[in-house]
């Protein structure tokens, strides 16, 4: 056997698995993705269809240009006093009998964090679920 053949061959082959290996790997990433993406789509529109009174409040409070750099927002009754210094949204138990349920929905989904440091419940908008409310899904 020829050692030119033989290195030919064993550097035709290396190249063949890599460029295998890259091309089904990208696919597959692409594939992943995409279905990542319209599972995210079908979570925010369930989601939506099962609160659609708060998920339109909300929609409406991240679209006011005053409020635009506002990421945290309080849950209380409307009879309730509140001393917080920084703009916040606020959403009210007495508007949104569902309020509970909605939030722990969004809290699995991923879409806000509890950040509550004392009595008042206290969340944060993640940056993805704020650009879906503020821009569409």
């Amino acid at each position: 056997m020829d050692i030119l053949a033989l290195t030919t061959g064993f550097v035709v082959g290396a190249f063949t698995g890599a460029a295998g290996s890259y091309l089904g790997n990208k696919y597959t990433d692409k594939r992943r993705n995409s279905e990542e993406m319209a599972s995210a789509a079908k979570d925010f529109s369930n989601l939506e269809s099962k609160f659609p009174r708060i998920i339109q409040e909300m929609r409406e409070d991240v679209k006011n240009p005053k409020l635009s750099g506002v990421r945290i927002f309080f849950v209380k009754e409307k009879s309730t006093m509140l001393n917080f210094n920084e703009p916040h949204f606020v959403y009210y138990t007495d508007d949104h009998p569902e309020l509970s349920a909605a939030l722990s929905a969004m809290e699995d989904l991923g879409y806000i964090r509890d950040i509550t440091p004392g009595n008042c419940p206290q969340y944060r908008f993640v940056e993805k679920f704020y650009d879906v409310l503020k821009n569409g899904a």
